[in-house]
């Protein structure tokens, strides 16, 4: 699963990763920082994952922000959604912000 993020991160480093492992999607360092920022679920050991129910929550409220993201399924399927103005660099210092649904 890890692999998985490097392989695809070194293609799309601008851009937060997420690779779906079972039931939950995952995301590493810079990125599970940013989404920790934004959304503020926990970070572990470099890692943050959430279930899948809530993946919509999530694309929702950095699709709010402009950021880019690509999801990763287990079966090497790969989703990009980019953004033409990506806000990816900006959110490194973004504090979590309510006001964003």
């Amino acid at each position: 699963m890890k692999d998985k993020y490097f392989v695809v991160k070194a293609q799309y480093r601008d851009y937060i990763v997420f690779v779906k492992s079972g039931s939950f999607w995952n995301t590493y360092y810079a990125d599970a920082v940013i989404i920790h920022n934004i959304i503020g679920y926990v970070i572990r050991n470099n890692r943050l994952g959430f279930p899948s129910k809530v993946l919509d929550k999530v694309l929702k409220r950095i699709r709010a922000l402009s950021i880019s993201y690509v999801l990763v399924y287990e079966l090497e399927d790969i989703v990009v959604n980019k953004y033409v103005s990506n806000s990816y660099a900006f959110y490194f210092g973004y504090q979590k912000d309510s006001s964003i649904v």
